[in-house]
């Protein structure tokens, strides 16, 4: 195998590119924390800096580009500013946080004053980076998921075409303060933990998936529906070699020690709301009798497949692995289907301002397994494939820095013509930038 593909050669380029794409990016818009980071990212911010969890400030005085944030002048039962995002994001930020606030003193000591307010520099970078170092990752997890299945080549091809081919890419680059990194990594670890035991269960795996598993809680609610794996296992649909009496063991563990980690979001609603337990999401509903099923797979609005067509091809692997391993292929196949519903039945199934369907970054492991397999049963059209990958990941990119650099519509359906067109100019203005460095007449 080539050095370059070696998996540890390719990390090393992923983490330098996604760095350097993100200073340029705050370069750029002067921006790391914002849109629905600003809400992740209040719950740390308030608790260090102010030592509270009153939002008003954070919302009325540290969104300089106006995004949209809730309201800062109306407040709860309890006397505080709403905060409907979960506190999953900030707990993981923590570390990356006190890193950037000792630097912005250590810095202001050495004779620079840089505000220690929360937002200065050190504190966007410093949460990009930690997106970004949980994403990365997320991709080796998903790299080991693969592993349990397939031959190297195939599981290391299957993780870079989620990585260059997917909104994995953009939401790692562009947006690492929205959560999706993260619930990529939660979620794989998840998988993996389920994954390695399954139908040999032990205390200290039971209580691992259930780390796992609460983790997926904190960060995004609806991640929590990948622990029904658990469920299936403790039903014996999914590894039976151990008694009922072992299983509901272990279930109780996983369920408990879900639990308790998910105490600390059920702290910050009693807090916020007066209620341990409390759906902050208030005016915003899902319409199960109503699902656009269609829309949020093919729809030039976001449609997962439509603005990720790899995903297809995804698709048909997972066809073929439940061929392969028809217990784990049914398992991915119904923790998809479920997020399918989930995410078609949210009365904004395109997920607002969005790089296509954002809400299925979630299911990066499922993807993967599938590229995986796709990969491996097409090997005779190595070549084929390899040509189709590269140009699938060319039109993402590209399709990205569209997205990034406003040249489409944010929230609306995008013409796929407009799309084409664009992409036409920006392989132009590139190849024009490469021949001026290269002949030395820019």
């Amino acid at each position: 195998m080539p050095s370059l593909f070696r998996p540890g050669i390719l990390l090393i380029l992923m983490v330098i590119f996604l760095v350097t794409f993100l200073i340029f990016k705050f370069w750029m818009t002067g921006w790391v924390v914002g849109s629905d980071g600003l809400g992740y990212y209040a719950h740390l911010r308030s608790a260090i800096i102010d030592q509270d969890f009153h939002y008003a400030n954070e919302f009325r005085d540290f969104n300089p580009h106006g995004h949209g944030v809730p309201p800062f002048d109306a407040t709860t039962i309890t006397g505080h500013v709403a905060n409907k995002y979960f506190v999953g994001p900030a707990i993981l930020w923590a570390p990356f946080f006190l890193a950037a606030h000792a630097l912005t003193h250590l810095v202001t000591i050495s004779g620079y004053p840089v505000s220690a307010d929360g937002y200065s520099i050190f504190y966007q970078l410093f949460i990009g980076i930690g997106s970004i170092a949980y994403g990365v990752a997320g991709m080796v997890i998903l790299y080991r998921i693969c592993l349990l299945f397939f031959f190297p080549g195939h599981a290391l091809a299957a993780v870079s075409l989620v990585f260059f081919t997917t909104n994995v890419f953009y939401y790692l680059t562009t947006e690492p303060a929205m959560t999706h990194s993260l619930s990529l990594f939660s979620v794989s670890l998840f998988l993996y933990f389920w994954l390695i035991d399954i139908g040999d269960r032990r205390v200290l795996s039971a209580l691992r998936i259930g780390l796992a598993g609460g983790l997926m809680a904190l960060i995004r609610p609806q991640d929590a529906m990948f622990a029904v794996l658990a469920g299936l296992e403790w039903i014996g649909l999914a590894g039976n070699r151990q008694s009922v009496a072992e299983r509901t063991l272990h279930a109780g563990l996983t369920g408990l020690v879900m639990l308790v980690v998910f105490l600390p979001q059920m702290l910050v609603w009693k807090i916020i709301y007066g209620s341990y337990i409390h759906y902050s999401y208030s005016d915003e509903s899902f319409f199960f009798l109503q699902p656009h099923l269609l829309d949020t797979l093919f729809s030039a609005r976001h449609g997962l497949i439509s603005w990720t067509p790899v995903i297809l091809f995804s698709l048909v692997g997972l066809v073929w692995f439940v061929k392969k391993n028809p217990v784990l292929g049914g398992s991915f196949w119904l923790v998809f289907l479920i997020q399918w519903y989930l995410n078609a039945s949210w009365w904004c199934w395109w997920f607002g301002l969005a790089f296509g369907g954002r809400a299925y970054i979630n299911c990066s492991a499922v993807f993967a397994v599938g590229l995986a397999c796709f990969l491996e049963r097409t090997g005779s059209y190595k070549r084929l494939v390899t040509v189709g990958a590269v140009i699938l990941g060319v039109w993402n990119i590209l399709f990205s820095l569209q997205y990034t650099l406003k040249m489409l519509p944010y929230d609306d359906p995008v013409s796929w013509q407009m799309v084409a067109k664009n992409q036409m100019v920006l392989l132009n203005r590139i190849w024009e930038v490469i021949h001026d460095r290269l002949t030395g007449t820019g």
